[in-house]
């Protein structure tokens, strides 16, 4: 977009190669001015936080399958960019039009509206802020009207018969300079902005959706999961702690699973008949076959379990947890499944 706005300057110059940016605002713009804030953006920007990614897992599938960033989005970039170049140049320049300012009186305030523009850019598309990106910002835009200040002050036969002797002391007193630095970063990000609202608001992606579990509502968060058909995040975090130490599960007085299945049955009748019987069927054979050794058959007379949805919990591995109790109903594998007395455990030895 910067450069852009020296290509727009080329038509009213005859493509002479000159320019109404200062040189040392040309080498400083991208080296200091809007360097920092990008850096920090592209160091410690996250599209989701850590604990959403650990309840769910399946965001990871937007970078894979490259959602956020497809080809068509870099043309559109491209459009934007230089849209954003028209504004921040043609604005200025019918501000100051058929007036008495010099070159470098025009071009400044051009340098300092493209500042303007690329930080508040890079503000609408940063997803996570901290002190750090607050901070790259106000600082780079202090370091460029204090390095403004000092060097048009500094500086009285630099480039004659212009030259930039007290330009910044100028417009800092006049109003247009104020009014035009705020109407054209308004008017260039305005469609960037619009499309990002609306795109959020109806066509939300799912790192979109997980983005806004950690900031919202526990009923906003809710509908939410139900969109990415996920259960609550804090409940698997902690269940998922439980998996390692119970002892860390036993304190989630507020977790808990109100459904245990991890697929949807089938809507038809005839389907969920058919599968259920195959199910039946093969827990038939494994328990004939756990029966029909000396050592199975006192584990499957101990473990037997008394109806098939005993049998659906022991084979899913899911229990049942309840909200709003001090303590979660969860039997340990000891438990479940005790190991008989009459059985030497050295006959399960693998050297054997």
């Amino acid at each position: 977009m910067f450069v852009a706005l020296l290509f727009w300057y080329q038509f009213y110059c005859g493509f002479s190669g000159s320019s109404m940016i200062d040189q040392w605002y040309l080498i400083f713009f991208n080296l200091f001015f809007s360097s920092l804030p990008q850096l920090i953006t592209g160091v410690l920007d996250k599209d989701v936080p850590a604990e959403v990614l650990i309840a769910v897992p399946q965001l990871y599938k937007s970078g894979q399958n490259m959602e956020e960033y497809q080809p068509h989005m870099f043309w559109m970039n491209m459009i934007d960019a230089m849209y954003q170049s028209l504004v921040c140049f043609f604005i200025p320049y019918f501000t100051y039009y058929d007036s008495e300012v010099d070159i470098f009186s025009w071009g400044t305030p051009i340098t300092t509206i493209a500042l303007f523009t690329i930080i508040l850019h890079l503000a609408i598309e940063t997803k996570t802020w901290t002190f750090l990106h607050w901070s790259s910002c106000i600082f780079s835009i202090i370091l460029f009207f204090v390095v403004a200040l000092v060097y048009n002050a500094s500086c009285p036969v630099c480039h004659p018969p212009s030259n930039p002797y007290w330009t910044m002391e100028r417009l800092i007193g006049d109003p247009m300079f104020y009014f035009t630095c705020i109407i054209s970063p308004v008017v260039a990000l305005l469609p960037r902005f619009l499309y990002r609202t609306l795109q959020g608001t109806l066509f939300p992606t799912q790192l979109q959706l997980g983005r806004q579990l950690s900031k919202l509502s526990p009923e906003t968060r809710t509908q939410l999961l139900t969109k990415l058909n996920v259960k609550d995040p804090i409940c698997q975090t902690r269940l998922f702690a439980d998996s390692f130490s119970p002892s860390l599960g036993s304190n989630a007085s507020d977790c808990y699973k109100a459904d245990n299945q991890s697929t949807p049955l089938p809507t038809s009748p005839q389907t969920r008949e058919s599968l259920f019987r195959e199910h039946t069927k093969a827990e038939h054979e494994t328990d004939q076959t756990a029966a029909a050794s000396p050592q199975g058959a006192v584990l499957y007379e101990k473990n037997k379990l008394p109806s098939s949805a005993s049998r659906l919990e022991r084979s899913t591995g899911f229990h049942e947890v309840r909200c709003g109790t001090s303590e979660v109903e969860s039997l340990s594998v000891g438990t479940k499944f005790p190991w008989s007395s009459a059985v030497d455990q050295e006959d399960f030895s693998l050297l054997k």
